[in-house]
């Protein structure tokens, strides 16, 4: 009797996660990934000669799932934690809000409102659970416990940041969780230390691609999937590139709007509602001689640099490797923002005037490359009460959907999407025929 079989959509690290954990559990695995590599939004890309992230990423020393997983692929002395900072530009000036020392004196707040702002971050931290806040409207919230100047001075900028303007329908959900990741990244002194895999999760990628073929699974880049194929009684398979391929099961790991579209008419109508908003990126990656900002994470309140943050990845990843210093100017967007579209030199253009109003004094002669990167669909936004309307994950039978629109509370992050791997895989397994799942 053959082993059950299942058909994977999507080559990002969800879907390699679970096409490693069903191939060893028994299971005939079959991913297909329509870009010409693996890894997605975590993936890498060749800039000059030099393997880099796509787009910045970090490892935090709690995130259990990730370190757990690449040491259960060897990988485990691949590590490298570093003390980092983290800076705010606001009024045209630099600001470290590193060490408690730095947050006592933090410019932009009034000495009462600091203490406010350090007391409700005690508050989310020492909060273990999140139900009373999932009603709760985010800014509702921050004014009542942080305070009106608190809201206008810090919070305000960074969500409009954020969120590209609108955020009136947010849970309080939001800061909460990101405070208590955040908290996760401070050692027993006091610092703040982050980590890297050594060749980014693009190793941890390429570890699971030959664990999953070693396996006796197929993984297939470069393949477009046409088709979740079925009727009104459930999923049957694949249509990949004209040729149907039956599965026992299908696991669509892209966000819901994409893979409503790859829906069979009859599966889409019992597809589960949507109820997130999505935001895309656009990102300027500069290659740099040397150093230009003092903080791996640069938050901008000042809202006449347009820019989410800016993130210099190499104050953690080893510069030697990636042949410079990276420097990743951001900025979220809804999927309609006109920058999606626009010619890349004119957004290289922007991004490094706005680069070089935070950084005056770098020059053009230090920059050895650049490159602009983008994506339409990177986050799910949760709105208020979105803890009752999170997606079904098996709406009918021989489907699951599975994606970052199931990361909630939490903010989305490779930890975080390891944790709806780990959700959907045992519902898989249970789902299979009985009588195939026995054999295997």
């Amino acid at each position: 009797m053959s082993r059950p079989s299942v058909g994977i959509v999507g080559g990002g690290i969800l879907g390699m996660t679970a096409a490693y954990r069903l191939a060893k559990a028994g299971v005939q695995v079959a991913l297909f990934e329509r870009a010409s590599d693996l890894g997605g939004l975590v993936g890498s890309f060749d800039f000059d000669g030099r393997k880099v992230d796509r787009f910045y990423h970090v490892i935090l020393p709690s995130d259990d799932r990730v370190i757990g997983l690449a040491e259960e692929l060897g990988l485990g002395d691949r590590f490298r934690f570093r003390p980092t900072k983290v800076g705010f530009y606001d009024g045209g000036r630099l600001f470290s809000m590193t060490s408690p020392k730095e947050f006592l004196t933090f410019p932009i707040l009034r000495p009462w409102e600091r203490a406010r702002l350090a007391a409700f971050v005690a508050r989310c931290q020492l909060k273990s659970t999140y139900d009373d806040l999932d009603q709760v409207p985010l800014e509702d919230w921050l004014r009542r416990l942080c305070g009106r100047r608190v809201l206008d001075k810090l919070w305000r900028p960074l969500l409009d940041s954020k969120f590209d303007g609108r955020y009136d329908d947010l849970p309080a959900t939001y800061i909460w969780a990101r405070s208590r990741r955040m908290s996760k990244t401070r050692d027993k002194s006091g610092r703040e230390v982050m980590g890297w895999l050594q060749g980014g999760y693009q190793t941890l990628i390429d570890a699971l691609e030959q664990r999953i073929r070693s396996l006796g699974g197929e993984v297939h880049a470069s393949t477009s999937v046409e088709q979740i194929a079925g009727t009104s009684e459930g999923a049957t398979g694949l249509v990949v590139e004209g040729r149907s391929r039956p599965f026992d099961h299908v696991l669509c790991t892209l966000a819901p709007p994409m893979a409503r579209r790859l829906m069979a008419p009859e599966l889409a109508e019992r597809a589960p509602d949507d109820h997130c908003r999505y935001l895309g990126v656009v990102c300027t990656l500069l290659r740099v001689s040397r150093s230009v900002s003092p903080y791996y994470h640069l938050n901008i309140t000042d809202r006449r640099v347009p820019l989410t943050t800016v993130v210099e990845t190499t104050h953690v990843v080893d510069p030697e490797h990636v042949g410079g210093h990276l420097v990743y100017a951001s900025k979220y967007v809804d999927p309609s923002h006109p920058d999606l579209e626009r010619p890349v030199d004119e957004i290289e253009a922007e991004y490094r005037r706005h680069l070089k109003t935070i950084f005056p004094d770098l020059r053009d002669e230090e920059i050895l490359g650049a490159v602009v990167q983008r994506a339409r669909v990177v986050e799910p936004v949760h709105l208020v009460g979105g803890a009752s309307r999170l997606p079904e994950i098996f709406p009918v039978p021989g489907l699951s959907l599975a994606s970052t629109a199931h990361v909630y509370p939490e903010i989305v992050s490779g930890q975080a999407v390891s944790g709806v791997s780990q959700r959907v895989v045992p519902g898989i397994l249970e789902r299979l025929p009985a009588e195939r799942r026995a054999a295997a």
